[in-house]
C-alpha cells in the first residue's frame, strides 16, 4: 500500500489491525460443534498484514520522533497476537505454512488455484505413480467433452483391444492422422516430438504417460487408469483419466491415430494404431476442456508435454530471415530445437488458414534451404525457407532447456483491474507486479538471458488476456554529456499479445547486471495467475525477487497524447509538443537523498517513454544527455518504467512521449518517492493564445541566406497584421532534422512592403532541433514582416508557428 502522510499510513495499519481483531473476536460466536481452525487461519494472515503495514510506516521516516515508540509497540503487539494464534492453530493440528502469508504464501496460493482447470483437478506432481495406483478397476466419472464432428457419428466410449499395444515399435517412423476434431496444434506438436525422437533419440513424448514398462515406454493399464504428467499453470501436474476412447458404433476411431510408417494406407482409417498417442492426447484434452480445443500454435502444447521453452517468431514484423535461419538450423542439427509453423487469416491455396503445421526436418542442399513440413491432416510436403517466410504467419520454436540450465522461477497474479478515475475516458490502472532480476556471470562478452511469462488458464470459455513482458536495464547518463537522444526504433520485444506464453531474449550489456522485469497485461475482467521463469547459461547465477512494496508518497495523473501534442521521440523537431510536467520533490522528513519510481501505463499499441530532466520545472525545448536525471529507456509498448536510486530534492521537468509523432493515446503516470512529490502540468508553448502555422520552403529563387550574403531580401516574407496592440510568440524550425543554422527576424512593414525597422530577432543563427524562438514580443497595432532565413542559401522546407493574444491575420507577402 502507499501513503503520503503519517496520518494516512497510521490509518491503513490501524484499520488492518482492527480487521484482524474482528476476525479473532468472531470465535466467540461459533457453535461448540464447529472447529475454530478455519477462523484462526483467517485471523493469522490478517495480523501479519497489519504488522507489515506498521513496519512499512516505521521505515518511511514519516513517523514523528515522539510517536516512534508507540508505533513500535503496536507493531510488537500484532506480531505477538499472530504468534499466539499460530500456536493455537498448530495445537489443533493445523498448519500455518498453508496460510497465504507474504510472497511465499501467495506463490503457493497461485499454484494451488492453478490446480483446477475447466473444473478438472490437476494437482501438483509429487512423484511417479506407484503400482498400487493401477490395481483397482478405474472408470472416470467425467470424459472429455467431444467435438461437434465427433458427436455426429453417435460415438461410444470403449477401451482399445489389448493387442493394439503390441504394435508399438520403439524407434520406428510414425504417421499421425488427425481425427474429426479441431486439434491441429496438439497433433502437430505430437508429430514434431515423434520425429524429433526418431532423429535424436530423446523419447520426449513417451516418458510422461503412466503406467510404464521397465524400458520407460508407456504400457497398457490393467485397471484402465492412466496418469499424464503435464507442465500446466507454472508447474508439473498430473491428469488422471481412464483408457476409454471415442469410437463409432462399428468401432472406427474418432480420434487422432498413430501408425508405423509401414502400416498399409488403406487400413489406417479403420485401425486404432498405437494406443499411447491418443491416450496422451486424451489426457491433454481433458485438462483443456475437451476435444473441441482450437489452436494454431503448437509451441505451448510441446511445452506442456516436454518443458521445452516456447518462442513465437512473427514472420511479418521485425524478422531477420538470414540470421534466424542460421540460428535455428544450427540448433536443429544438434537436436536443441523443435520447429512448427502457423498460418494466419490469409493463405495460399495450398494451405489452410489459422492452421498448425509441424516441421520434421531442416535441410541445406547447395544454396537451397528446405523444410520438410507435415499437415496434421496427414499430408507432407517440402518448402523452401523463403517460401515459408512468405506464406506462413509465425514460426513456433521450442528450445531444449539444457541450453539455459540456470533457472529462477516466480508465481504471482494480476488482480482485477481497478479504475483510477470515475471518468470512463481515462485509462484503467492495472496493478502489474515488478521484479528485479540480478545476473552474475564469468562471461567476458555480453550474454543472452531468456525470460518467459506464462499466464495461467482456468477455463476454455475464458479468453486469454493480452500480455507483455517488459524488461528495463538501467541507463548511465553521466558519460555522454551533450549527446542528443535519438532512439533508432521502439523496443520490439514488448508488444502485447493474446498468447499463453511470451518469451523475451535479452542481451545484457554487462556480465553482472540488474534489470527490472514487469509482467504486464493490458486488460482483463478477472484475477489471472502467471508464472515467470528466467533462464541463463551454465556458470551464471540468477536471483529473481519481487519489488513488494510501494513507496510512501505517490502522485498519479492521467493524460493523453492527441493530434496537438503527440510530438514523438527527441529526434523529432516536434518533440517539444509533448506533455511536460513540473515535478517538485520536497525534502524527506529526515533529510537525505530521495528514491523514486516512475511508471507509465498507456495504450498497448503505442511505444512510450518518460524522461525526468534538469529543467527547473520549465518547458524544455531540446533534450540532451546531460539533462537526463532518469529515463525509462527504450520506447516500450504499453508501458514505461524506471527506478530512481538517488536524487536531490528540487524542481524538475518531466516529459511523456510516444515513439512517433501523431501516435496518440491515453496514459496514466505514477510517480512514487520516499519524499512528498507534486506534479503540475506545464502549459504548452503558446497555450491559451491564437495560433497560426505557415509551411514554406527556401527554393532556388528564395534561398537568400544571412544578411551579409548579399541576398537576404530574396528570403520568404510573411506579413502579420495586428488590428490592436498585442503580444506575439513565434518559432521557426525545419520539419526534417538538419544541421542548417537558421534565424527568424521580425520587421515593421516599410513603405511598399519593404523591410522597415527591425523589431525582434531570434539571435545568432542556430541549428537547434526545435528551431529558433523569438520569445514574447509586445507589438503595437500595425503590419509586421517575419523573415525566415538560413545561414547559407539552402533549398529546404521550413515551418513557422506564430501565437498571439489577439486575433491576427497571417499571409505570405507577394511583391508587386
Amino acid at each position: 500500500m502507499s501513503f503520503r502522510t503519517y496520518e494516512q499510513g497510521l490509518k491503513q495499519a490501524t484499520d488492518q489491525a482492527n480487521k484482524a481483531i474482528q476476525i479473532e473476536s468472531s470465535l466467540s460466536t461459533l457453535s461448540p460443534l464447529i472447529s475454530p481452525l478455519h477462523t484462526l487461519q483467517k485471523a493469522f494472515p490478517a495480523y501479519i498484514s497489519a504488522a507489515e503495514l506498521y513496519s512499512h510506516l516505521l521505515a518511511s521516516s514519516l513517523v514523528p520522533t515522539n510517536e516512534v515508540p508507540n508505533i513500535r509497540k503496536k507493531w510488537r503487539l500484532v506480531l505477538e497476537r499472530a504468534e499466539k494464534i499460530k500456536n493455537r492453530i498448530e495445537s489443533l493440528g493445523g498448519q500455518v505454512g498453508k496460510v497465504e502469508i507474504g510472497d511465499e504464501g501467495e506463490e503457493s496460493a497461485v499454484l494451488r488455484r492453478g490446480s483446477k482447470i475447466n473444473n478438472i483437478e490437476v494437482p501438483l506432481w509429487t512423484g511417479e505413480p506407484s503400482e498400487g495406483d493401477f490395481r483397482d478397476r478405474f472408470v472416470d466419472d467425467r470424459q472429455p467433452e467431444l467435438a461437434e464432428e465427433q458427436l455426429k457419428h453417435d460415438p461410444i466410449w470403449k477401451e482399445v483391444p489389448a493387442e493394439a499395444w503390441s504394435c508399438d515399435k520403439y524407434g520406428d517412423r510414425w504417421v499421425l492422422k488427425q481425427g474429426p476434431v479441431s486439434d491441429c496444434s496438439v497433433v502437430a506438436a505430437m508429430g514434431v516430438g515423434l520425429e524429433h525422437d526418431r532423429h535424436f533419440g530423446n523419447s520426449l513424448n513417451r516418458v510422461n504417460l503412466y503406467p510404464k514398462s521397465e524400458d520407460g515406454r508407456s504400457r497398457r493399464s490393467e485397471n484402465g487408469k492412466h496418469v499424464l504428467k503435464l507442465l500446466l499453470n507454472g508447474a508439473w501436474r498430473k491428469v488422471v483419466f481412464d483408457s476409454l476412447l471415442p469410437h463409432t458404433p462399428d468401432s472406427k476411431p474418432l480420434y487422432t491415430t498413430c501408425h508405423p510408417a509401414s502400416f498399409p494406407d488403406e487400413e489406417r482409417s479403420t485401425s486404432i494404431g498405437v494406443p499411447w498417442i491418443p491416450l496422451a492426447l486424451k489426457g491433454y484434452f481433458k485438462a483443456f476442456g475437451g476435444y473441441s480445443l482450437k489452436g494454431s500454435n503448437p509451441a505451448p502444447d510441446i511445452y506442456a508435454y516436454t518443458g521445452w521453452v516456447p518462442e513465437r517468431v512473427s514472420l511479418k514484423e521485425g524478422f531477420q530471415r538470414e540470421k534466424d535461419w542460421k540460428r535455428i538450423y544450427e540448433r536443429w542439427r544438434r537436436g536443441e530445437v523443435m520447429v512448427s509453423l502457423g498460418t494466419g487469416e490469409k493463405v495460399a491455396d495450398s494451405l489452410v488458414k489459422l492452421h498448425a503445421y509441424g516441421v520434421v526436418a531442416l535441410r541445406e542442399e547447395g544454396v537451397e534451404r528446405l523444410m520438410d513440413v507435415f499437415d496434421p491432416g496427414a499430408t507432407a510436403f517440402t518448402m523452401s525457407w523463403d517460401q515459408v517466410c512468405s506464406e506462413f504467419e509465425a514460426l513456433h520454436l521450442n528450445w531444449k532447456p539444457d541450453l539455459m540450465p540456470v533457472v529462477a522461477t516466480r508465481h504471482w497474479s494480476w488482480p482485477k483491474p481497478k479504475s483510477y478515475s470515475s471518468d470512463s475516458t481515462q485509462p484503467t490502472v492495472i496493478a502489474n507486479p515488478q521484479y528485479r532480476l540480478k545476473i552474475a556471470s564469468n562471461a567476458s562478452d555480453s550474454q543472452e538471458i531468456w525470460i518467459l511469462l506464462s499466464q495461467h488458464i482456468t477455463s476454455k470459455d475464458r479468453p486469454l488476456d493480452d500480455i507483455a513482458l517488459h524488461v528495463f536495464e538501467e541507463y548511465d547518463h553521466g558519460g555522454k554529456a551533450g549527446r542528443l537522444i535519438k532512439p533508432e526504433r521502439a523496443d520490439q520485444t514488448s508488444p502485447y499479445a493474446n498468447d499463453m506464453h511470451i518469451l523475451v531474449r535479452y542481451t545484457l550489456r554487462r556480465s553482472n547486471s540488474s534489470i527490472l522485469v514487469i509482467p504486464a497485461r493490458d486488460r482483463g475482467n478477472f484475477q489471472t495467475g502467471f508464472s515467470l521463469n528466467a533462464f541463463a547459461a551454465q556458470g551464471s547465477t540468477l536471483t529473481l525477487e519481487r519489488i513488494s512494496q510501494s513507496m510512501p508518497f505517490t502522485q498519479v495523473i492521467s493524460g493523453s497524447l492527441n493530434s496537438r501534442n503527440a510530438g514523438g521521440h527527441p529526434g523529432h523537431p516536434s518533440h517539444i509538443l509533448n506533455p511536460q510536467y513540473k515535478v517538485i520533490l520536497k525534502p524527506p522528513p529526515r533529510g537525505g537523498k530521495i528514491e523514486g519510481r516512475i511508471t507509465l501505463q498507456g495504450e498497448k499499441e503505442r511505444a512510450w517513454n518518460v524522461k525526468l530532466l534538469w529543467g527547473k520545472g520549465e518547458l524544455v525545448y531540446d533534450v540532451s544527455e546531460d539533462m537526463v536525471v532518469a529515463d525509462t529507456g527504450s520506447y516500450s509498448y504499453g508501458m514505461a518504467y524506471c527506478d530512481i536510486s538517488s536524487v536531490n530534492p528540487g524542481t524538475y521537468t518531466l516529459v511523456v512521449s510516444s515513439f512517433e509523432p501523431n501516435h496518440t493515446g491515453l496514459y496514466t503516470l505514477s510517480f512514487e518517492s520516499t519524499a512528498p512529490v507534486d506534479i503540475i502540468t506545464i502549459p504548452a508553448e503558446g497555450a491559451g493564445m491564437y495560433s497560426r502555422v505557415v509551411n514554406g520552403a527556401w527554393t532556388e529563387a528564395s534561398a537568400g541566406g544571412r544578411p551579409s550574403s548579399g541576398g537576404y531580401d530574396l528570403n520568404p516574407r510573411i506579413e502579420v497584421i495586428l488590428p490592436t496592440p498585442g503580444s506575439i510568440l513565434s518559432r521557426l524550425y525545419l520539419p526534417t532534422p538538419s544541421s542548417t543554422p537558421i534565424n527568424l527576424t521580425i520587421f515593421r512593414r516599410g513603405t511598399g512592403g519593404g523591410l522597415g525597422e527591425q523589431i525582434s530577432t531570434t539571435g545568432p543563427y542556430a541549428d537547434m532541433l526545435s528551431g529558433v524562438f523569438t520569445g514574447k514580443v509586445k507589438l503595437d497595432q500595425g503590419i509586421y514582416v517575419f523573415v525566415p532565413s538560413s545561414y547559407e542559401p539552402v533549398k529546404s522546407k521550413w515551418v513557422l508557428k506564430i501565437w498571439s493574444d489577439v486575433a491576427i491575420s497571417v499571409e505570405p507577402f507577394v511583391s508587386s
